[in-house]
């Protein structure tokens, strides 16, 4: 397939903008390097982002006796200020993020939005009191992003049929947010955000496709393959929560899916023990004893099964663990990095990364990043 020019020149552009986000103070030359494109490519997009104040250039530092100081080249923080959320189904969470990644402002609010009126509404009350608080700051938000969970469109901001939320059927989240606030939206996978965001801000920077996974509320995963967020034919990839966890799942999982909870519940039983919630068996079973650590040892084993089977089909350069259970420390991971290394068919190839302990910040977070690129592209491309 043949790109069209406008479509390559969008490309181009979209690789140079998250470089800078990335990497701030990268001189034309280096960008050149990095993205494989020319050096007169890369001067007449730099010189088109500095004239609609995307970028700025920055005094150089010689490093040597002859010839000129490179000029690094950067994106200025208040380029964009963006309103970030995430909408769970039993928690809406939000931050306020400057171009530069600087969190500015958070807000969280755990009530359930299981139906779309709930969503709606937790969604918008979020967005208010982060764009009331940046007001008090003298700070104007230019977008808005929204993570949500698959499967989506992101083009037409609508949610379509995420399990266990049937009233969300077709919730058209984009149009209606952006006609409350006035303000462009962008509406992303809940995963393909926070992994976006690891390779604007995070660890990531450095690292071209890599597999986030999210072992939290649900069993997921984010997807970026060289430098671009896969998402799949039909708006969602990486969707890993029936990937069976033999040890405690005998019986087929049913509609209800497989999560943390599912875990835990399986491990209750056997130790004989209701620890109850996922979140109070992490409070409570870090004091239980060696059985406990046993347990845990177990869990690490089978997501590492997991980890390793996604990385097998998506060969990426490394697999980022994120999610509650890294609060169990070292008996945790290095049971998931033992199974994870023994069942990879590339050997010791992939890198297998401690990554955030909170999913919930991270997919904000990385619904922020999402919509600072969004933004700066839409304006980029804009004639």
């Amino acid at each position: 397939m043949i790109s069209k020019p406008s479509d390559l020149k969008g490309k181009n552009i979209g690789r140079v903008i998250q470089l800078l986000l990335a990497k701030p103070g990268t001189p034309r030359v280096e960008l050149a390097r990095q993205t494989e494109l020319t050096k007169t490519t890369i001067s007449s997009i730099v010189a088109s982002l500095i004239d609609l104040g995307i970028a700025e250039e920055l005094p150089g530092e010689k490093m040597g006796l002859v010839g000129k100081a490179p000029i690094p080249v950067r994106i200025p923080s208040d380029a964009a200020t963006v309103v970030g959320v995430n909408l769970a189904r039993g928690s809406t969470t939000g931050v306020v993020m400057s171009a530069s990644g600087k969190l500015l402002a958070s807000c969280v609010k755990s009530v359930s939005n299981k139906t779309r009126a709930d969503a709606t509404a937790n969604l918008f009350d979020v967005v208010q009191r982060l764009i009331n608080e940046s007001y008090r700051n003298e700070t104007r938000v230019d977008a808005i992003g929204i993570g949500a969970p698959s499967p989506l469109d992101k083009k037409s901001g609508v949610v379509y049929s995420p399990f266990g939320l049937s009233d969300w059927r077709n919730f058209a989240i984009g149009e209606i947010t952006e006609k409350k606030f006035g303000l462009p939206v962008f509406l992303v996978n809940d995963s393909d955000g926070a992994a976006f965001g690891m390779k604007c801000f995070g660890k990531c920077r450095d690292i071209s496709s890599f597999i986030s996974l999210y072992f939290d509320e649900g069993i997921g995963a984010g997807i970026i393959l060289k430098d671009e967020i896969y998402s799949g034919s039909f708006g969602y990839s990486g969707e890993i929560s029936y990937a069976l966890l033999k040890s405690f799942c005998d019986e087929p999982i049913d509609n209800s899916g497989l999560s943390l909870d599912t875990i835990v519940s399986a491990l209750n039983s056997e130790l004989g023990e209701n620890l109850g919630s996922i979140d109070e068996f992490l409070r409570k079973g870090s004091a239980l004893g060696r059985r406990t650590a046993s347990v845990i040892g177990r869990v690490g084993d089978e997501l590492g099964r997991i980890a390793a089977l996604v990385s097998n089909i998506f060969g990426p350069e490394a697999v980022v663990v994120n999610g509650k259970l890294l609060d169990f420390g070292e008996i945790f991971f290095e049971a998931l990095k033992s199974s994870f290394e023994s069942n990879l068919f590339s050997g010791d190839r992939v890198r297998l990364l401690e990554g955030n302990n909170d999913q919930f910040e991270a997919f904000s977070t990385g619904a922020a990043s999402y919509a600072i690129f969004s933004y700066l592209m839409s304006k980029a491309l804009t004639d």
